[in-house]
């Protein structure tokens, strides 16, 4: 028994020691890397998937599976971009206005993962409008954050 109890004090101070720091904020650098690698993964299935779609490629057996992976990694914008590294010096991509917009940077990141599931939806469909139409929403959105929010 006090096996079971010395057990249980150890598994419990190390949760309240371990556990604050999986919730601390990240280092700017590393939530900067983190963001960066999440958007690269966003646009290589959205190539991927245009350069299905315009016939440079012919991968058609790969088409759902850009647009599957495409709406989850989409899912997950919203929480990269939460941490404000405005000013914390670490070079990125990303316009500090993103964290002076408010809630408008969190509704564009909820357009992409909203236009994302409507292409993933579209292209299970087979409908061939409906995919086109996604796609041109899709690629609108898009546009329509970076050209705010995204340093060249």
């Amino acid at each position: 028994m006090k096996l079971v109890v010395r057990s249980a004090l150890v598994a419990g101070l190390v949760v309240t020691a371990v556990l604050p720091s999986a919730f601390a904020e990240d280092k700017a650098d590393d939530a900067v890397k983190y963001r960066e690698s999440l958007m690269e993964i966003v646009g290589s299935h959205t190539k991927s998937f245009f350069g299905i779609m315009g016939g440079k490629v012919s991968h058609p057996e790969d088409l759902a599976w850009h647009a599957d992976s495409l709406a989850e990694a989409s899912k997950r914008v919203k929480g990269a971009f939460a941490q404000n590294t405005a000013g914390s010096g670490v070079k990125t991509a990303a316009k500090d206005a993103i964290w002076a917009s408010g809630s408008e940077f969190t509704k564009l990141a909820g357009d992409l993962e909203k236009a994302a599931g409507d292409l993933s939806a579209a292209v299970k469909s087979k409908d061939q409008a409906a995919i086109g139409a996604a796609a041109k929403t899709l690629g609108g959105t898009c546009k329509g954050c970076h050209d705010k929010y995204k340093s060249d």
